[in-house]
């Protein structure tokens, strides 16, 4: 669970980089980047572990074609952000504004998103999976063919969203607080039981990425 916390720090405190390859190394060596102006910044097919990005402003950059694992976005402004192609494992994007964003064909796998807006974000394609996603916006996101399965939609908005071909599983649409106009088509029928083993398929490959990225870390280091 996130916790609301003081994060602001004094201009000179904030960590800025300077150039598209500073931002890259501080985001991939777990630098401090909380209040950040990395607008517009290229930052694509990156591969990080515990990116710390909260109050960030990312806005208008490009995070597309990346892996993300354990990421720090609260409060983080990714307004238009092209992160099409890229996966999010895990961390924070509670409060996280992902408004216009480009999600297309991306996958947020076990993360935190409460209240996290993705209002007129492209979200076609995308894999939404075991994600708590209570009260967040999605009024007027393109969900076309999204893949939707384990989420919290409590009090979650989908005023104007287009659902048209998704599918779902394991999703209370009644938990809302306003639901698709047209619920998505349930997801392949299986029992409970291969959903778990599939799922715990998905988190062990991916923990087996984290540890061979960490080894990796190590040697150089």
């Amino acid at each position: 669970m996130s916790q609301e916390i003081k994060i602001e720090k004094k201009a000179s405190e904030v960590i800025q980089p300077k150039t598209v390859e500073e931002a890259q190394e501080a985001i991939r060596t777990r630098q401090d980047l909380s209040g950040a102006d990395l607008r517009g910044m290229a930052l694509g097919n990156i591969t990080a572990v515990g990116a710390i990005l909260r109050k960030t402003d990312l806005t208008g950059a490009d995070l597309s074609h990346g892996l993300l694992i354990n990421p720090n976005f609260y409060k983080a402004s990714l307004h238009g952000t092209a992160a099409h192609n890229t996966i999010i494992l895990g961390g924070d994007l509670v409060k996280t504004s992902l408004k216009e964003a480009d999600l297309s064909n991306s996958a947020i796998v076990g993360t935190d998103a409460r209240e996290a807006s993705f209002k007129g974000a492209i979200l076609r394609n995308a894999g939404l999976v075991s994600s708590d996603l209570t009260e967040a916006d999605f009024s007027d996101a393109d969900l076309t063919n999204a893949r939707l399965a384990g989420l919290d939609v409590t009090d979650a908005n989908f005023t104007g969203a287009d659902l048209t071909g998704a599918r779902a599983y394991n999703v209370n649409w009644d938990q809302a607080k306003v639901a698709p106009a047209e619920f998505p088509a349930p997801l392949v029928q299986l029992p409970t039981w291969v959903w778990s083993v599939l799922l715990g398929g998905l988190f062990g490959t991916l923990a087996l990425i984290v540890y061979s990225l960490t080894r990796k870390k190590k040697k150089r280091g």
